[in-house]
């Protein structure tokens, strides 16, 4: 069974974003403690820490009406990271 898409985890990129942010924190706090080049190098490597991800986040949706005129969602998603949700909802539209 496949996905019926695959995007970025909320989870695993608010995780990448701040070990990103902590880098260039650690970097800066270098800043006249060390050599000027061993510092550029600090924060060069902390700047090349990609801001975007793989797409790791497995969505799966169907949506439609039933014969008895009841609209349907269902969707789930999760990440190898642990990250689920999932939303349903029913509403007769057609009584």
């Amino acid at each position: 069974m496949s996905a019926d898409n695959w995007a970025i985890c909320p989870k695993c990129k608010k995780e990448h974003k701040v070990k990103r942010e902590e880098a260039l924190k650690q970097a800066r706090a270098l800043y006249g403690r060390i050599p000027l080049e061993q510092y550029e190098k600090q924060l060069q490597d902390a700047l090349n820490i990609p801001i975007e991800i793989d797409e790791s986040l497995r969505e799966d949706y169907e949506i439609g009406v039933t014969r008895g005129g009841k609209f349907y969602v269902d969707y789930g998603c999760m990440c190898e990271c642990g990250f689920k949700f999932s939303f349903k909802h029913e509403e007769v539209i057609c009584p």
